[in-house]
């Protein structure tokens, strides 16, 4: 019995364990913390009230900011989710964007990670787009690994060491560039650079 009992606690620990882990790990293709691509927008639910987002045509953002501790919003950290419909009444998670450097892949990149780092975790990671921001004083460039399904957003592409910003997870053979309108004033477009 006594080795029973020892067996089931070293479990607990391992499974309580696995699951902080799991908590803050980027999976490319699969899944931020506990979000999961292609999940009804149901299971978003754990998340509490979103703080902010956007709805139309069947489609939607939404965002939620961590904390002070205060319980004020921080808006420098961010969770956002694409949702849109694929049946007649269900939302489905098609993509999911996070720019706390708490999550990182098993790779150990993530917001925060130099470029660098990045290319040497994904080698497959290209520029795929270059976004200008209305007034021309803010860019940001979208690195993706389509076949994986990862992407990471570097917002001072003028550094000669740019750092990643904002990671996005999307479906496999997919894009992270199809629903960029995301970021608000970033309306004027250039073509990626060769």
């Amino acid at each position: 019995m006594r080795y029973l009992t020892i067996l089931l606690f070293t479990l607990l620990l391992a499974s309580a364990g696995y699951a902080q882990k799991t908590a803050w790990l980027i999976v490319p293709g699969k899944s931020i913390g506990q979000i999961k691509l292609e999940a009804p927008a149901q299971s978003l639910a754990v998340l509490g009230k979103p703080d902010g987002g956007d709805a139309a045509m069947m489609k939607a953002w939404r965002i939620w900011y961590s904390r002070k501790k205060d319980k004020t919003i921080d808006s420098l950290h961010l969770l956002a989710v694409f949702t849109a419909m694929r049946t007649q009444d269900t939302q489905y998670v098609k993509q999911i964007r996070v720019n706390s450097p708490r999550f990182r892949t098993v790779k150990g990149v993530g917001a925060g990670s130099s470029m660098l780092a990045i290319r040497k975790a994904y080698p497959d990671a290209r520029l795929v787009q270059t976004y200008l921001s209305a007034n021309k004083a803010r860019r940001i460039a979208v690195y993706e690994d389509t076949k994986a399904g990862i992407a990471f957003e570097t917002s001072n592409t003028r550094s000669k060491r740019p750092v990643c910003s904002m990671v996005v997870i999307f479906d496999p053979g997919e894009s992270a560039a199809g629903y960029l309108d995301f970021h608000v004033g970033f309306d004027m477009m250039e073509p990626a650079e060769k």
